[in-house]
């Protein structure tokens, strides 16, 4: 450590130790002047040694674990986009009692029409993904209703892929078996608790 004489100002190296925790009294070889002399205070920008090992022993593990907690609750809060990219890690949130659900308010379904010949409705369609990610395709809720409003059929049915690309369409089709009956209602809407699989 350095110790500078209060009187003339001049600087001597000493060893720590040599002064003690509780201070020493020292005679300057040049002035002859006498002082009580301390060890100095250890702060963050005197001493980047010890202190600032001490501190990085302590920051670093909590910046590890912040950031660990981050990532953790990231990727439960964000668990249905998390699995659109990484569909192999639905079974371990499902045994987490995490459920995946889609985001049915990024999806739109698009295009549908639906042939009736015979007893045999074909209907087709596609899901619509308007988000920047990738999404889940739910599963889908088919009803056919008769012109006097009675339901005739409610069938749940999947589209042709599990997962939509952004700014991509997932194409669903069934073909359902009915009662003859003129001019059906045809109602489709996503099902907001089941993915596809």
């Amino acid at each position: 450590m350095l110790l500078t004489c209060p009187n003339c100002e001049t600087v001597f190296r000493v060893a720590s130790d040599s002064i003690g925790e509780s201070g020493k009294s020292v005679r300057c070889s040049v002035c002859t002047h006498i002082w009580q002399a301390h060890l100095p205070m250890l702060t963050l920008e005197e001493s980047p040694g010890e202190m600032g090992n001490a501190v990085r022993t302590i920051l670093l593990p909590l910046f590890v674990l912040i950031l660990l907690v981050g990532i953790g609750a990231g990727a439960v809060t964000q668990r249905s986009t998390v699995t659109a990219y990484v569909p192999a890690l639905i079974p371990l949130y499902e045994q987490a009692g995490l459920a995946v659900a889609p985001q049915i308010d990024r999806l739109e379904i698009v295009d549908v029409t639906a042939d009736y010949t015979g007893d045999t409705l074909r209907l087709r369609g596609r899901l619509f993904n308007r988000a920047a990610f990738f999404a889940h395709a739910p599963m889908l809720e088919v009803t056919v209703t008769s012109p006097s409003g009675d339901a005739l059929l409610r069938e749940v049915i999947s589209p042709d892929e599990t997962v939509i690309g952004p700014a991509s369409t997932a194409s669903f089709f069934a073909q359902l078996v009915i009662d003859d009956v003129s001019e059906p209602t045809v109602t489709v809407v996503m099902l907001a608790d089941r993915v596809a699989r």
